[in-house]
């Protein structure tokens, strides 16, 4: 690893809520473009789409006064509006094809933003009861929207993001064998995985010997750096305050395996 290239998620500069308070003011565009600015060594925002994106000329705008780069659009296909029965592997066709339609134009705003990644974390596909879902066609349904967004553009990856919790009792996606899983039977080259350390560690794993098994198939995309007291909760604390020697051995195994992808703070103030 030559340098570490570090972006930050520009939705944690914004107005946060969890079930229990409201955290930070709403905040504009600008206003968070100009936080993102202010911190030492950060070269690139990831943007929220749709959310950060409502008007991509001023979107571009502001990268371009700011001197950051885009580093990928995550693509928010949890609304329970639409997906309160799953996303991806929605039992409704209609649902399916509205979480594809977002990929697909984040996609393209991408491209338009000079990108070549979007990210998304798929957490409205999951369950939390037994017999709640049927797993073989869920996971059929899964694996096949996969296939159409890739298949959509060539150009643009697309990294995602495993959870083992949260909304759900369990995420489909939700470690690193089933991330794998996704990306062999999808079989396209620009499908890969955003790799969360705390997720990582929500799903009991060890960080720096999952990237390495993604890096060994050619499916590490791109990176969330933060942690968490691994006991199942996404805490999205500062990265190493807990599992400092994790942190480590992470940082030693991405000089290893030379890898030239970005470092994205996901991390709650």
């Amino acid at each position: 690893m030559k340098e570490m290239k570090f972006c930050v998620n520009l939705s944690f500069f914004g107005q946060r809520r969890d079930r229990f308070t409201v955290y930070q003011p709403v905040r504009t565009l600008e206003e968070k473009f100009k936080l993102a600015s202010q911190i030492n060594e950060i070269r690139g925002v990831e943007l929220k789409y749709p959310f950060d994106l409502k008007d991509i000329s001023l979107a571009k705008k502001l990268l371009n006064d700011s001197g950051l780069t885009c580093s990928a659009v995550n693509v928010d296909i949890k609304d329970a509006t639409y997906f309160r029965n799953g996303a991806l592997s929605a039992q409704s066709k209609a649902a399916r094809d509205r979480a594809i339609g977002l990929l697909r134009e984040g996609m393209d705003i991408a491209a338009e933003l000079g990108c070549d990644m979007i990210s998304t974390c798929p957490l409205a596909d999951g369950y939390d009861y037994p017999f709640q879902i049927n797993y073989k066609r869920a996971w059929e349904h899964f694996i096949e929207s996969v296939k159409e967004v890739a298949t959509y553009r060539s150009d643009i990856k697309l990294a995602l993001e495993y959870q083992p919790h949260e909304p759900h009792a369990r995420i489909l996606l939700r470690n690193v064998g089933m991330a794998l899983y996704v990306c062999s039977e999808a079989d396209k080259a620009n499908v890969g995985i955003n790799f969360d350390v705390g997720h990582s560690f929500a799903a009991i794993e060890s960080p720096a010997e999952s990237l390495s098994l993604l890096d060994s198939n050619k499916r590490l995309f791109y990176i969330h750096t933060n942690d968490n007291t691994g006991d199942g909760g996404d805490w999205d604390m500062i990265s190493g305050t807990v599992h400092f020697w994790h942190w480590i051995e992470l940082i030693y195994t991405l000089g290893k395996i030379n890898y030239n992808g970005w470092l994205g703070g996901d991390i709650a103030p």
